[in-house]
């Protein structure tokens, strides 16, 4: 006789983690909501993973593949997945106990919508990470192009209506976990953010989740490129549904393993990988974004900002000629860019590509001072 299906499906691809495998599927069965199976696939580790003894707990299945990226093991957890609902977890993240409660709790109370999306901390801070992502990554972007995009209406101090539209308390579906997780000003943020996915990420896929109508609509992971695969998911999401936001954290985000040493796998975002994964994005946000609407000024100016950012990246990696190429198209387009025409001369200048990147971190560096100094006025 076949099990009953299960309410939630959670989806952990792994590669190489065997040092924080265990903490995330702690977090899983740790959880206050009990009824989901976890789908692990294992995407051609090479380390201990496969030694790793997860109990005989029948919600738990392993799917071992060839390596074939993150999307593809994402795709072949859905495949395997039998749950109404659909929820995702890095194989270094963790969630808090209340996660599943409050999500499966919000979708319950609204069954209109198709997914829910909720804060996060970032290692052991507390500090909320999407929050500080629209005050200090994306809020500053836009005044350096002149966009009033994200400036928030006369009177309003909220910063999580620069993106949304409403806010309203968390109902009773949500309210018996608020003292568990200790939110202080927790509320239920709505909208229709498609538009300002141009900016970036206003979600994040392990605090995500979808169910499996939004799936079907908006279709499996692209696995043409290893990384920034979840930003056209998360996009695509917010093209077809309202986004609903819960300003409540409820899982943390790992840069490092358990013993607080490096990770044996560079992050996909980050380290060795980080020039890959911003021209990744820049291919997604021409897809979304800019193809269809060439003519949109601010949008010009973000995508410049982004390649210019993107440059800096690739120069920093030691890509001198890639840096050089993405240098001058973000150079051309707005007089706020002009370090780009420096960094160019930079980068002519120097012998090597090592050179370059060295002369790079020079200028960062001495930029860093020279910002913190005193300097007096006469």
């Amino acid at each position: 006789m076949a099990s009953p299906l299960p309410e939630v499906s959670i989806i952990l691809p792994t590669y190489n983690r065997a040092d924080t495998l265990t903490r995330a599927v702690d977090s899983i069965t740790g959880q206050t909501f009990q009824d989901w199976e976890l789908v692990i696939v294992d995407d051609g580790s090479t380390d201990s993973t496969a030694q790793l003894d997860f109990g005989k707990d029948p919600r738990i299945q392993v799917i071992r593949q060839h390596n074939l990226g993150v999307a593809a093991a994402r795709n072949t957890g859905i495949a395997a997945s039998r749950g109404r609902l659909i929820a995702f977890l890095d194989s270094d993240d963790e969630w808090l106990p209340y996660f599943l409660d409050l999500s499966v709790g919000f979708l319950r109370a609204f069954p209109e919508d198709h997914y829910v999306t909720l804060e996060f901390f970032e290692e052991d801070t507390s500090r909320r990470v999407l929050k500080d992502r629209i005050v200090n990554a994306y809020l500053p972007e836009a005044r350096a192009i002149g966009s009033h995009a994200l400036d928030l209406g006369p009177g309003e101090t909220d910063d999580y209506l620069r993106v949304f539209q409403s806010r309203q308390q968390i109902g009773r579906w949500g309210t018996k976990h608020l003292q568990a997780c200790e939110a202080q000003g927790a509320f239920l943020y709505q909208g229709h953010i498609f538009h300002h996915t141009r900016w970036g990420y206003f979600a994040w896929l392990p605090t995500t989740v979808v169910t499996r109508h939004a799936l079907q609509v908006v279709g499996s992971f692209d696995t043409s490129r290893r990384s920034a695969e979840d930003y056209p998911f998360q996009a695509l999401l917010a093209h077809h549904f309202r986004t609903n936001f819960i300003s409540v954290p409820s899982a943390r985000k790992h840069e490092r393993s358990l013993n607080a040493g490096p990770m044996k796998e560079d992050h996909l975002a980050g380290g060795s990988n980080a020039y890959s994964f911003r021209m990744n994005r820049l291919h997604y946000f021409d897809q979304l974004h800019w193809s269809q609407n060439r003519n949109d000024p601010e949008l010009s100016l973000v995508r410049r900002h982004y390649v210019y950012e993107t440059a800096c990246i690739a120069l920093n990696s030691g890509f001198r000629s890639k840096a050089v190429a993405l240098f001058k198209e973000a150079a051309c387009f707005h007089n706020r860019l002009w370090q780009a025409y420096l960094l160019i001369a930079l980068i002519v200048c120097c012998p090597s590509d090592k050179a370059a990147s060295t002369a790079y971190g020079g200028v960062r560096l001495v930029s860093r001072i020279l910002r913190h100094l005193p300097f007096e006025t006469t």
